[in-house]
């Protein structure tokens, strides 16, 4: 009989919970199509942008436009410019000219926003004791006037101001005072209100949505999260049920709580879980989010200051925010049921090199005075290929992000290393059946010298790819025909109205769910969490009384050494299995420790329509398994079109016959249950299930001493 050690081994295998891998492997599954929620088809508009505005007819962003395959009609994301800011010394204008009537057509992918200072206008009074509730609406009353029957230039999104909070301070005299600094956040708050709903009030402008408040630094995990209470959480408490959108701004780099550290990874998972956790707590439902600035923050040049005609621009300063801005782009992607846009700051024509944002140039000038591409064009360069509808890709390696689309007959792969180390990875592509080609384009980002492009081509599918840290690679496979679907696997995240927990040491901390039905994929426990440095991060889970075993790398990108404290996202697989279908499901969290706060918990569930192959084992750890075991899993190859055993159908109703499908499969095979109880042995490719009570199985077939095995549900 098999021994219980193997049959917890060959399920942590099958489920995907033994995650520690010599070697990574990722498993590419071009012929299941796969959705975020009802989202598969890629928005490149959602993703292909930069922070500038260019309206009138320039032949270079033309050229550019048609080079990187960005939207004909693009003119930019992102100004400070509306009515509002036409407004001097408080005096608002009674009229406005009355050029248009009827619903105003807007911009698709434009947004444009106000500044603090619009309401806050004299910087002589103390509006923490003035009443500006009179003069917000009239502010308001004045844009939808405009935006109705005068504006030229109509955005689809309107931000009413840009990183307000983090200026509250400025508008009382007296310095930092935190009573009063609370007075002008709820002020704030409120004007987002004033704005939304004359917005919304308005019939001519139904195609405008409001969105905010455009975070800077967004440090929720201060002092126990008393930032996030009193910024961000008091927003959506005042301003939520207004919002059409939350938008917050994400860079990597020197900054508040971020001394040369960085957001991208588990950070900005942590930040964006919150807003969705709080969103379905208080509103009931999660909204739309927009990254309306992000990448890396660059310092200036050696020597410059303002007005000087010193140049503020570097070729290897400006590309270092490629590296970030790819990072955190590739995490966009995965929110794309509820992701409205996503703007790196990269920004201006490059025309004034002495200008302070010179250094975040998309432009720039070469040495004869020529306006060429800066170094942020890489970011297009890797990002210009990508389009179709999403495919299943798989990585067992957290650290290396992957995104893959298919159009016609072209597979696109994209991979970035978030991890410090260099990364090598195994490639299954589990179908190569009329592969003609693959390109390989690589990106590296270096400290100290310009980025290096390189583009590679075969024949065949690559076995394995090493990416340095920071390095893109884009891979383009080639077939002979369409590709066609045989399989889907939908994304969905499930949400719980408890969060912001307390940890206490061996405490659980209780997260309720409703029923969730999927009896084929996999499932992960999305954990935020914010601790001081040397706490515990490998918290015990129950989900529904089962205790969930893993182990390996939970975090995405680095520890967050560089930060005053950890804040982000634990990413826990485990059995889909021990989800309810009806009724409730129970997730418990037990620190071993004291301190922090559970900042959010949500099931991510990927559900199949038809079984799926993982990631399998490398040869190091097959070699290492056989020192101590007389049995071994198949070995994985790229040659090898079926990695594990096939079981249709599945799961099945007892009483119904099942089937094995495997080319090299042999003909004795074993059933046991998950504690290793042999229920079953016999041979042949069959086998009638009406003595299988309702459980989950595991299907061994022996080849030598090789097995083959899959999990079978009977229902």
């Amino acid at each position: 009989m098999i021994s219980l050690k193997r049959i917890v081994f060959l399920t942590a295998c099958v489920l995907l919970l033994h995650t520690s891998y010599a070697q990574g492997v990722i498993t590419i599954d071009h012929k299941t199509q796969r959705f975020i929620n009802d989202v598969s088809t890629l928005d490149r508009t959602k993703y292909v942008n930069a922070h500038i505005t260019i309206r009138d007819a320039d032949p270079k962003f033309e050229s550019f436009k048609t080079e990187f395959n960005v939207h004909p009609d693009y003119i930019g994301s992102r100004s400070f410019w509306n009515p509002v800011s036409r407004i001097k010394d408080g005096n608002i204008p009674s009229s406005v000219a009355n050029n248009f009537s009827g619903v105003r057509e807007v911009d698709p992918f434009y947004i444009t926003g106000g500044l603090p200072q619009h309401l806050f206008w004299d910087g002589t009074v103390d509006y923490s004791i003035t009443d500006v509730t009179d003069y917000s609406k009239g502010l308001a009353e004045y844009l939808v006037k405009s935006f109705k029957t005068e504006w030229t230039n109509m955005a689809r999104y309107f931000e009413p101001m840009n990183e307000p909070m983090v200026k509250a301070k400025d508008f009382y005299p007296g310095g930092f005072n935190s009573t009063k600094t609370a007075t002008i956040i709820t002020k704030m708050c409120e004007y987002h209100v004033h704005m939304a709903e004359a917005i919304h009030g308005t019939p001519e402008l139904e195609n405008i949505q409001v969105m905010g408040y455009a975070s800077a630094f967004p440090e929720f995990e201060k002092d126990n999260f008393d930032f996030w209470n009193n910024r961000y959480k008091k927003f959506i408490d005042i301003a939520g049920e207004d919002m059409d959108a939350f938008s917050i701004h994400l860079y990597d780099g020197s900054g508040l709580n971020n001394a040369s550290g960085r957001r991208s990874g588990s950070n900005s998972e942590a930040l964006l879980d919150i807003i969705e956790a709080y969103s379905f707590k208080k509103l009931g439902v999660v909204k739309p989010l927009a990254v309306t600035e992000y990448g890396r923050l660059v310092p200036n040049q050696p020597g410059w200051v303002a007005n000087s005609g010193i140049s503020n621009y570097d070729d290897v300063t400006n590309s270092q925010a490629v590296r970030s801005q790819i990072h955190m782009v590739m995490s966009f992607m995965e929110r794309a049921d509820h992701f409205i846009m996503a703007i790196p700051f990269s920004t201006n024509r490059g025309t004034d090199p002495t200008f302070i944002y010179a250094k975040a140039s998309l432009w720039t000038q070469d040495n004869s005075g020529q306006i060429i591409l800066s170094q942020r064009r890489f970011f297009f360069e890797m990002l210009k290929d990508l389009k179709g509808d999403r495919v299943r890709i798989q990585s067992n390696v957290i650290d290396v992000q992957t995104q893959a689309f298919v159009d016609g007959n072209q597979l696109f792969v994209m991979l970035n290393n978030l991890n410090d180390d260099t990364q090598e990875v195994n490639l299954d592509l589990l179908d190569n059946e009329g592969l003609q080609s693959v390109s390989i384009k690589q990106l590296k980002v270096f400290t100290d010298k310009t980025p290096q492009l390189t583009t590679t081509t075969s024949n065949s599918a690559p076995a394995s790819i090493s990416l340095e840290y920071g390095e893109t690679a884009v891979l383009t496979y080639t077939f002979d025909a369409p590709i066609s679907f045989d399989n889907k696997i939908v994304s969905t995240k499930y949400y719980t109205e408890d969060y912001l927990q307390s940890i206490e040491a061996n405490q659980s901390s209780s997260f309720a769910f409703g029923a969730i039905d999927a009896p084929l994929g996999l499932a992960t426990l999305r954990l935020g969490v914010g601790r001081e440095h040397g706490l515990s991060l490998t918290p015990e889970i129950t989900i529904n009384g089962e205790k969930v075993t893993y182990s390996g790398d939970i975090i995405r990108g680095n520890d967050q050494v560089n930060r005053s404290q950890f804040f982000g996202v634990l990413e826990i697989p485990f059995s889909i299995d021990l989800l309810n279908a009806s009724g409730a499901n129970q997730v418990e969290v037990t620190f071993p420790d004291a301190g922090g706060k559970i900042s959010s918990a949500i099931l991510q569930v990927q559900k199949a329509d038809n079984p799926i192959e993982l990631p399998t084992e490398t040869e190091e750890e097959n070699e290492e398994e056989e020192e101590t075991e007389d049995e071994t899993v198949l070995s994985a190859d790229n040659s090898s079109k079926n990695r594990l055993l096939q079981v249709y159908p599945n799961p099945v109703t007892s009483g119904e016959q099942v089937t094995f499908d495997f080319k090299d499969v042999a003909s004795t095979f074993t059933i046991t249950t998950l504690t290793g109880v042999e229920v079953y042995t016999g041979n042949g490719n069959s086998i009638n299930t009406s003595s299988f009570s309702p459980g989950i199985y595991i299907v061994t077939v022996r080849e030598g001493k090789t097995m083959y095995h899959s999990k079978l549900t009977v229902k």
